[in-house]
């Protein structure tokens, strides 16, 4: 069972590395937002690196008959 406390401090020290990374300083009152954002962030990353097919990509050409055809 992972430890939240371990995890939040991992996501701390990820986030604060990363934003001084990017030479930038998150105002305090932000910080809890932008953690939230990193954790939201770091889900979604999870969720598009599992293994997919070409049926997942969406379509590159649309044909005008199937778009109009309930018009």
């Amino acid at each position: 069972m992972p430890d939240d406390a371990s995890d939040e401090q991992t996501l701390n020290a990820e986030f604060d590395a990363l934003a001084g990374r990017a030479g930038i300083e998150i105002p305090e009152s932000r910080r809890p937002a932008m953690l939230e954002g990193l954790k939201d962030l770091k889900r979604m990353t999870q969720l598009m690196r599992q293994p997919r097919t070409a049926a997942n990509e969406p379509a590159g050409a649309y044909a005008i008959l199937s778009i109009t055809r309930s018009v």
